[in-house]
């Protein structure tokens, strides 16, 4: 038996798991509801199950990459470690006073998130290092050795320490943390987690990640038992599009908030390069959220200026955009008798009320559901019995009733509500940042992602929408092929065109040693990495940076990066100089071990003609049915084309092919090509409450 892959990606309502053999193509699939606390165990049971119907045993399977929200929901939930912050004498106050913004300019009533470590936990250190990381005042060590002592009486559970300018000389930081370490908890340093300029940054991820290690820690502890029931190698997926070794990610679990989200990217990026796309919009529909992403050239964008739950966190991950957009999320009317959909969810307990767990209040889920879009027997092969009844019997009394009109049309309002709110997250990564939706693909996928893309496509006259194969759990697979991967950043202040080439050279050189010093301490042989490097730039005076790639870490692909920064100024901004300074501002790198290329997916069973296996009656709109043949995601061979209205049902999802529209099957790998009629300009304009009216 060949060495099988494994992904899982534990999500707010299933946990989608993937099991491949890289070499055949054979791939299984399962989707389990998320039981909190019991992930490990879960995963594990499904890992065995699928193994058993490849025949093979878990000690076939050669690696585990997990995707996960553990730390995107300790930071929205406000369930983090007690924490503990050190910094330069004079900056006790830095993580308050922040950038003196507030969250809404007009709300008189919006606050701030809490700060992360409150004013009797955080302490000033008398030390100071100047710009170029000369010691103006020493560490003063027994200042240091007092804090010990007053920690250790508050029982705190983690330490965060962040000096001024320790991204220059970290000396100052290791030894403050060799006398913490006598605390016994979790130390963060900013010249590991995040060596850049801007204290407040800098302070608050150093903060966010010693206060996240214990979260991180209990999740890692609940995968072991896998590891112990005899697969090779676990990993966490991360952020920025590659995966880490537990010890990277229990040291640096800020790296993981953006985990799951992530791998839906990669998979994308993979199709992309596949089908040689260039320009990609991606949409993620879950359970309890969907994200939105960009692709050019098949390269995915990464940012460092993200907020989760109100806390920046500016370590370098896919640049996602994520709504309260999910098939749990609840529609409800608001105080002023307007329908609203989200960002409250029913998760996986209760769930949608045609789950029969309990749910009370109506989902988007149960909307598809009374449509008819998802069938009784549609989800998970029929294992997952769903109770359409009881949802149109939810959308008559929570929603029908005070609008004053029938269920079907409260339905359809749920999702074009639903559509609205998706259609301004793609206006907001695509065409406030000078990209032309009409010119681009729509790739969707997650559970739901299928259900909306096409009501998305027409609203911003986006012409194709491809479907993944594995379109359910298409996060999971894109986590099964994502590399093992390293990154390291630092600040280097310097104008292009007056670097000496010693100098650059020697910087590079200094960052990327110690890099490939951590990844061979983890037992990867440095003959298998390969170096990605890119580097922030700005106009002299600037205060914001543009991220490109630095082809070459010499002086000339320093140049050719200043080339890329002022195309993409033109682009983002409608304008550039071409002679103006540029500054180099940060250094990245990312090393990274290739892990096994997938063969292309399996051709269905037979080449002929599919045939429907069943037909149902569906409310494509709200005043009339319409008998639609149903088909199977598994019958569809390459080639195959067709024209709706049609329904494409798979074991993780459903795909609903509105009237005149066409489909074709691609070859190699079997994603579905949805060519839209002419697109519908304007029906999905956020102007909902004149359609739905009021009570």
């Amino acid at each position: 038996m060949a060495h099988l892959l494994a992904a899982a990606d534990v999500g707010g309502t299933f946990i989608d798991i993937v099991l491949a053999n890289p070499v055949s193509g054979e791939t299984r699939i399962s989707k389990v509801l998320h039981r909190k606390g019991r992930q490990g165990e879960d995963i594990f049971a499904a890992l065995r199950s699928l193994a058993g119907e490849m025949g093979a045993t878990l000690s076939d399977i050669q690696s585990l990459v997990v995707g996960t929200t553990v730390v995107t929901n300790a930071l929205l939930e406000g369930q983090l470690a007690r924490t503990a912050v050190l910094t330069t004498e004079g900056f006790r106050d830095v993580l308050e006073i922040a950038r003196m913004t507030r969250p809404s300019s007009y709300d008189l009533h919006k606050r701030r998130a809490p700060v992360v470590s409150p004013r009797n936990l955080r302490f000033d250190i008398p030390e100071r290092l100047d710009h170029t990381g000369e010691v103006l005042k020493p560490l003063d060590i027994e200042a240091v050795d007092r804090v010990v002592e007053t920690l250790r009486a508050e029982n705190v559970e983690a330490v965060a320490v962040s000096f001024l300018y320790s991204y220059v000389d970290a000396a100052h930081e290791k030894a403050a943390r060799e006398r913490l370490e006598s605390l016994g908890v979790p130390v963060s340093i900013s010249s590991e987690v995040l060596p850049v300029f801007r204290e407040y940054e800098r302070t608050a991820a150093t903060a966010l990640n010693a206060a996240s290690i214990p979260v991180m820690s209990r999740f890692l502890d609940g995968l072991k038992q896998v590891n112990d029931g005899g697969i090779a190698k676990t990993y966490i997926m991360g952020s920025a599009g590659g995966c880490l070794t537990f010890e990277e990610a229990g040291r640096f679990p800020i790296k993981c908030a953006m985990s799951g989200p992530a791998g839906g990217v990669v998979g994308t990026r993979e199709l992309a390069l596949e089908h040689g796309f260039k320009s990609v919009l991606t949409l993620d529909v879950g359970g309890t959220s969907s994200d939105l992403a960009v692709l050019h050239d098949c390269e995915i964008t990464v940012t460092d200026e993200r907020v989760i739950g109100g806390y920046p966190v500016a370590i370098a991950s896919a640049e996602i955009e994520t709504i309260g957009a999910g098939g749990g999320s609840i529609a409800h009317i608001d105080a002023t008798g307007l329908l609203k959909v989200g960002p409250r969810s029913a998760g996986s307990e209760p769930g949608p009320v045609a789950y029969g767990n309990g749910g009370t209040q109506p989902t988007v889920s149960d909307a598809h559901i009374a449509l008819g879009r998802i069938g009784e027997r549609s989800m998970l092969g029929g294992q997952f019995p769903l109770d359409r009844a009881a949802a149109i019997a939810a959308i008559e009394k929570e929603l029908a009733g005070p609008l004053g009109t029938n269920w079907q049309r409260a339905a359809h309002g749920v999702l074009r509500v639903t559509a609205a709110n998706i259609v301004r997250a793609v206006r907001a990564i695509s065409t406030e940042r000078g990209d032309d939706p009409r010119k681009m693909l729509l790739v969707a996928f997650g559970g739901a992602g299928a259900l909306h893309a096409l009501d998305v496509a027409r609203a911003l006259s986006i012409p194709q929408v491809l479907v993944p194969y594995y379109c359910g759990v298409f996060s999971a697979h894109g986590i099964a092929s994502v590399d093992i991967a390293y990154d390291a950043q630092r600040t280097w202040l310097k104008q292009i065109g007056t670097i000496p080439a010693d100098e650059f050279a020697g910087i590079t050189g200094e960052l990327s040693g110690q890099l490939i010093g951590r990844i061979v301490a983890d037992g990867f042989a440095e003959d298998e990495l390969a170096s990605r490097w890119q580097v922030d730039l700005r106009y002299v005076g600037q205060s914001h940076t543009i991220t490109v790639p630095l082809g070459r870490a010499d002086l000339a692909g320093l140049e050719d990066a200043r080339l890329r920064f002022i195309a993409e100024h033109r682009k983002r901004y409608g304008h550039a100089s071409d002679t103006a300074p540029v500054e180099l501002v940060n250094l990245r790198l990312k090393i990274s071990r290739q892990r096994a290329e997938f063969a292309s997916l399996k051709e269905a069973a037979s080449n002929s003609e599919p045939r429907p296996v069943a037909t149902r009656k569906i409310w494509l709109d709200e005043h009339n049915e319409t008998e639609c043949p149903v088909y199977s995601r598994e019958d569809l061979p390459s080639g195959w084309k067709a024209t709706g209205p049609l329904v494409i049902e798979q074991f993780d999802s459903v795909t609903v092919v509105g009237p005149a529209d066409e489909i074709e099957v691609l070859a190699g790998s079997r994603a579905i090509m949805v060519t839209l009629a002419a697109p519908v300009h304007n029906t999905i304009n956020g102007n909902e409450r004149h359609e739905l009216g009021t009570s």
